[in-house]
């Protein structure tokens, strides 16, 4: 599904003192700020409000035990720097998606000291990898920014000629 190289050359290492891993429960909090990040890039309102994160740490709590959801995590010294999350759709088989089972690559974001160092790179391809070798995903989608976007296409995702929409239901 993507390249183990770039083009003309070996892909960017993350340093030596960087420990890339999966997240635990544990890292809820951490992973929470970072998607906070990602949201904040992405000019996202109410990104400081408590309920929406407090939700998200009770979700990330429960959501990793259920084998439908994998964080990778980029830390150094117990900081963490960056991360990146796939979580698995199951919908209809369509031409586009056979069997029906695809992944969303989402909430990939780099603290402003790790950025340009590889951190999110390494992140996305441990999901990746995840969604390659342990789940049936067929196709995988992700919204990105325009600084994410040119990652994203060297790995082999491509822009689709339907925008996504979306309608808030009120509760």
């Amino acid at each position: 599904m993507h390249s183990s190289t770039r083009p003309g050359g070996r892909r960017p290492q993350p340093p030596d003192d960087v420990i890339v891993r999966r997240a635990t429960a544990d890292d809820a909090a951490a992973v929470v700020e970072l998607r906070a990040l990602m949201f904040s890039a992405m000019g996202a309102a109410g990104v400081d409000a408590d309920e929406w994160r407090q939700a998200a740490v009770r979700w990330f709590h429960g959501e990793p035990a259920q084998r439908h959801t994998c964080a990778v995590i980029a830390e150094r010294d117990g900081q963490v720097l960056a991360g990146a999350m796939g979580s698995l759709r199951y919908e209809m088989p369509s031409p586009v998606n056979p069997n029906g089972v695809s992944g969303l690559l989402s909430n990939v974001a780099t603290v402003p000291e790790g950025r340009r160092q590889g951190l999110a790179r390494a992140c996305v391809i441990g999901v990746l990898d995840w969604f390659q070798h342990e789940t049936e995903a067929s196709m995988l989608e992700l919204f990105a920014t325009g600084e994410g976007a040119g990652l994203y296409e060297h790995l082999g995702f491509a822009v689709t000629s339907w925008p996504a929409m979306r309608m808030r239901l009120l509760r």
